[in-house]
């Protein structure tokens, strides 16, 4: 039986311990532990090697670069039915009508709200707003979509528009717009928050610059002046996540696109 660690820095991978180098793996790569370990003496001392499966092959790696694969959410939200074949890609990859399309983290939010499969979403759409949906996936086209876009997707569920949109659930007709993690709660207990944030391109974390990306934000737990703990489903790997208040606000930028979706509204 494989257990499932993570590599916490670029690592070299050899058909042998401490053989010719295979290949390079980057960091945070996920790979499958066989069990099988051999001890090589190195500088003097024995050091462990663990042989992982990678893309197919049986491959060794120094131990050290292995950690123990913890989480707190391990199952994707959404299912999808015909994912790319590369295990180590984004999950949010997919394969409709032939085609490999990347740009799904809209089509993925607005699927995880209505508690659809990606498929069984998409045909909905389809059927109610061909002209939206033939303009962002039919054939080869691949595009990112913006607040319109999430509208006529959301429309699949029954929702009026337009939508509240992120300053202006935030903003008080005293105070005017003010951001904090209790104003941003209240608001969760009767919406879901679909909001833009910048990921990094290859790891799919939310961080202050990178590439643009719809996250659904489910709910923010405040902690002390000004912080908390905001959990979120991100498309990217599928699947919920969590993250300090001011890693959120860092990703969300001086932009802050979004659109805060009622809760409970059935198609």
């Amino acid at each position: 039986m494989t257990v499932k660690k993570w590599v916490i820095w670029q690592a070299p991978l050899r058909q042998i311990p401490t053989g010719d180098k295979f290949l390079d793996i980057p960091s945070g790569t996920i790979v499958e532990v066989t069990g099988r370990q051999q001890p090589v003496e190195m500088s003097g001392q024995p050091r462990i090697w663990s042989e992982i499966l990678y893309n197919d092959n049986r491959l060794w790696v120094y131990d050290g670069y292995l950690e123990d694969l913890v989480e707190k959410y391990p199952n994707f939200e959404v299912i999808i039915e015909h994912p790319t074949p590369d295990p180590y890609d984004a999950a949010q990859y997919l394969i409709l009508d032939g085609h490999t399309k990347y740009n799904m983290c809209g089509e993925l939010c607005v699927a995880f709200i209505g508690g659809d499969s990606i498929e069984t979403f998409l045909n909905k759409w389809l059927a109610i707003s061909p002209s939206y949906y033939k303009w962002a996936l039919q054939g080869d086209s691949d595009k990112s979509t913006g607040i319109d876009a999430l509208e006529s997707m959301l429309s699949v569920y029954g929702y009026s528009f337009p939508l509240l949109r992120f300053d202006e659930g935030l903003t008080d007709p005293v105070m005017g717009f003010r951001l904090s993690p209790g104003r941003i709660n209240r608001l969760l207990r009767s919406y879901s928050l679909i909001a833009g944030v910048n990921i990094d391109g290859v790891t799919g974390k939310l961080r202050g610059q990178g590439v643009g990306h719809w996250v659904v934000v489910d709910k923010i737990t405040p902690n002390g002046v000004n912080c908390g703990w905001v959990e979120l489903y991100n498309p990217f790997p599928n699947k919920r996540q969590d993250y300090s208040y001011d890693e959120f606000i860092n990703s969300v930028g001086s932009n802050r696109s979004g659109i805060w979706v009622p809760r409970h509204t059935g198609s």
